[in-house]
């Protein structure tokens, strides 16, 4: 096997060097993993339950050292992290709860008749997730999957490997040996794990455009599949709503991890009447945001992970003023503590025309689109511009108002006059360009599950 070095994007200096999977080792972890899932599979709930309080325990005890390995790797703000990871052991504790809910059922069927549901894990799950959550993402497939009884292959990116690697490590000491193991490597590899004949179950969080390939893949053998894909959301404000309440919860959703959020907020949708004082209050907080490195102790915004993250959202905020918007913010800081990094500064583009990327494509990274609307029609036409349909935000003083214009804004998570959180105990999800399947909740634990039905009398 090969191997790449993962660099930090806040000064660019090597962090560690990692494996390059092939199609030969990614067939003796499968093997190893299947073997282990036997005797895993074979435990009792409680007893796996017992295994996912462990390992959340023994998460906590490392985090401080953890969260400076996050930060640094993937440029988010130590505070940024340590709230990371407390997303990460979030679910062990959840599915400890609710592995004893993966058993089957009896039914009646009348008579002698009896019918019996038995339910077992759906197999080695191989999981896919991106460089901006890479570690609550991987808590967020790995918990359910566990308390299922499955195997589990995680494929992280390339640039935030050596947190995955860490987190495994800590999870692997209360695990039978190979049920869970790290493929690292690139698309490449990436193909060779949804491909893998003994891969049943394949989740994925990532681009569109990726997620369509990984769909046609995994297509091929009728793999168990969901993805969890980009995010172009609409936040609607409407002129009588708490302004003070919408602006910090906008706020809070948009800039955070530098605006690399899949379902954060990317377009405000503001009724006229109450645009410029909304905007004011934004500028006024966007100018408190102090730049700088992952773990500086003044940073409240850190790098963009790479410079295609960088070249990319420049490139969609030229797009936009070229064709009329107004930019508010923005540009690269200046001086020696930003050179080697992917620095931008955080940014309002006002009114772009309908045809810009910013209101098509998801823009990820710390700019905030603002487009003006005179009346709810115009807001939920606005709203549903784009093909993506993973979160939106509705805020009106009128709640009856509010939920007629929600249910007409297609999105798999919806929040009305409420801060853009996303809950473990609620599934989380996209419809149309941002995927299907859920995660969290009781529905992520069945879909690692397999139902059999045996009818008997």
């Amino acid at each position: 096997m090969t191997e790449y070095v993962v660099y930090a994007p806040d000064d660019g200096t090597a962090l560690g060097v990692v494996a390059r999977d092939d199609a030969a080792s990614i067939d003796v972890k499968a093997d190893r993993a299947l073997q282990a899932m036997s005797r895993w599979s074979d435990l009792t709930p409680m007893k796996r339950a017992e295994a996912l309080l462990k390992i959340a325990e023994a998460t906590r005890e490392r985090l401080p050292e953890l969260a400076d390995l996050l930060a640094k790797e993937q440029g988010k703000t130590r505070k940024e992290a340590l709230l990371e990871l407390d997303r990460y052991v979030g679910p062990f504790l959840q599915y400890a709860g609710l592995a004893t809910l993966a058993g089957g059922r009896h039914q009646r069927l009348g008579g002698e008749v009896h019918g019996l549901v038995d339910r077992g894990p759906v197999g080695l799950v191989a999981a896919i997730v991106p460089w901006n959550f890479p570690a609550s993402l991987f808590g967020s497939k790995l918990a359910p999957a566990l308390a299922a009884g499955c195997g589990f292959l995680i494929k992280p990116a390339e640039s935030t490997s050596l947190i995955t690697l860490e987190l495994a490590r800590i999870a692997q000491a209360f695990l039978p040996e190979g049920l869970l193991d790290v493929v690292g490597g690139g698309p490449d590899v990436g193909d060779l794990l949804v491909t893998h004949p003994s891969v049943s179950r394949v989740a994925f969080t990532g681009s569109t455009e990726v997620g369509r390939r990984i769909a046609a893949r995994a297509g091929e053998r009728l793999k168990r599949l969901t993805l969890e894909l980009g995010g172009c959301d609409p936040f609607v404000l409407l002129e009588d709503a708490d302004l003070r309440g919408a602006v910090r919860a906008l706020m809070g959703a948009r800039f955070y991890n530098a605006g690399q959020v899949c379902v954060a907020p990317k377009r405000l949708v503001v009724h006229e009447r109450v645009a410029d004082e909304v905007v004011e209050a934004i500028v006024e907080r966007l100018d408190r945001v102090a730049l700088g490195p992952s773990l500086g102790a003044d940073s409240t915004m850190g790098p963009l992970h790479s410079e295609a993250s960088r070249d990319r959202i420049e490139g969609q905020v030229a797009d936009a003023v070229d064709r009329g918007a107004k930019l508010l913010g923005g540009g690269r800081p200046t001086g020696s503590t930003y050179d080697r990094g992917w620095f931008v500064r955080p940014a309002l583009l006002l009114d772009p025309a309908p045809t810009s990327r910013v209101r098509v494509e998801e823009t990820f990274g710390p700019v905030l689109t603002v487009i003006r609307v005179s009346s709810d029609e115009e807001a939920v036409a606005v709203a549903n511009e784009t093909p993506f349909s993973l979160g939106a935000s509705v805020w009106s003083a009128d709640q009856a108002r509010a939920w007629r214009l929600a249910r007409q804004v297609p999105a798999g998570y919806t929040w009305i006059n409420s801060l853009a959180r996303v809950y473990d105990e609620l599934p989380f999800g996209g419809v149309g360009a941002s995927g299907f399947g859920r995660e969290h909740g009781i529905e992520a634990l069945e879909s690692y599950l397999e139902d059999r039905t045996f009818i008997y009398s």
